[in-house]
């Protein structure tokens, strides 16, 4: 089976032959690594059809270099190294009396969504393609200020309902467009979680932000697309709730969670792209560490004939040995004898 067909079994419980890759890099780690991580990269391949080369400085995008930037969103970024992302530091709408002469930028034009269309067809649509991310918490975070927006959240402020609703339309726009094209998925992201909790509480999220992810998920459901899901942090207070109103892909810390927990609760019934242990394993564990990790994760979500996408971030404080030794072990546990 081609790629696409492995991955599209593996979401949807069907049999794929082995667990799908889906390689995360960043782009310091290619930096540090050069052409050794591009050849390993591409000897074990990438199911949703990644394309890797060491990259020119310049040809990072803004949030990734180091120095100020401003990104379109009016988002004032500082970075302090090549290829890590950046931190917000200045917040366009701080001030929220900047609203009303505030313009969202423009939703991608006609070219961009021709030339999609177009490289889906050229590529003959033999790999997975995922679309996005789309950021609501953390956009509205990077526009406001974390601290304005949580406080306007906890006040009920008029100007977090008003922040909230013009990114859904502003997303919702782009999506029932995108949704036309030949992609499989959407993917969306925010990072809801500390290392010990939800960063709000669990009521506040279901009745300020669950209705607001559940319109713009529809939207990708309603056009046959799969939709991923990406939160880093302790993340058990929603996980039902996302899986409630229409995750397909669900990408959580699961290393700083309870991992049988997990299986027990979701196993079989949603699928996962593996989040290996970036914080400790994959940078300073031994081999034989990773390969018990990699079989850890493999018999606890994706033993249900498909279920699991295998993914860890490479950083890059990650060894060459240790990338290498993660994707064997994908390639040594990661195998469903029913698939065909």
């Amino acid at each position: 089976m081609n790629s696409r067909e492995r991955v599209i079994r593996a979401i949807e419980f069907k049999g794929p032959d082995r667990v799908p890759l889906f390689h995360g890099v960043l782009p310091a780690a290619l930096l540090v690594h050069g052409q050794a991580l591009v050849d390993l990269l591409n000897e074990f391949k990438d199911d949703s059809g990644g394309s890797w080369k060491v990259p020119e400085i310049e040809e990072l995008d803004g949030t990734y270099r180091e120095g100020t930037f401003t990104d379109p969103w009016g988002v004032v970024w500082q970075n302090d190294r090549d290829g890590m992302l950046g931190i917000p530091v200045g917040h366009p709408l701080a001030d929220w009396s900047g609203y009303e002469t505030y313009k969202l930028p423009a939703n991608p034009g006609d070219d961009w969504y021709s030339a999609t269309q177009k490289g889906i067809e050229d590529s003959g649509h033999d790999h997975y393609v995922v679309l996005g991310a789309i950021n609501l918490f953390e956009r509205m975070q990077w526009l406001r200020g974390y601290e304005n927006l949580l406080t306007g959240i906890a006040l009920g402020a008029r100007e977090a309902y008003i922040l909230r609703d013009s990114l859904v339309e502003h997303h919702l726009e782009y999506l029932r467009k995108a949704a036309r094209l030949d992609a499989d998925a959407f993917h969306f992201s925010d990072d809801w979680g500390t290392q010990v909790s939800l960063i709000i509480r669990p009521d506040t999220w279901r009745n300020f932000y669950r209705p607001a992810y559940a319109r713009m998920f529809e939207v990708c459901k309603a056009a046959g697309k799969h939709v991923h899901f990406h939160t880093d942090g302790v993340t058990w207070d929603i996980m039902h709730d996302l899986v409630e109103i229409g995750i397909d892909v669900l990408n959580v810390q699961h290393s700083i969670m309870d991992l049988r927990r997990i299986a027990g609760e979701f196993g079989g019934k949603v699928a996962f792209r593996s989040d290996l242990d970036r914080q400790h394993i994959l940078p300073h564990g031994t081999r034989e560490q990773i390969r018990a990790h990699v079989r850890e994760v493999f018999e606890a979500l994706g033993s249900y004939e498909g279920g699991l996408i295998g993914h860890g971030e490479i950083a890059p404080d990650v060894p060459l040995e240790n990338v290498r030794a993660v994707f064997e072990a994908w390639r040594e546990f990661g195998v469903y004898t029913k698939g065909s």
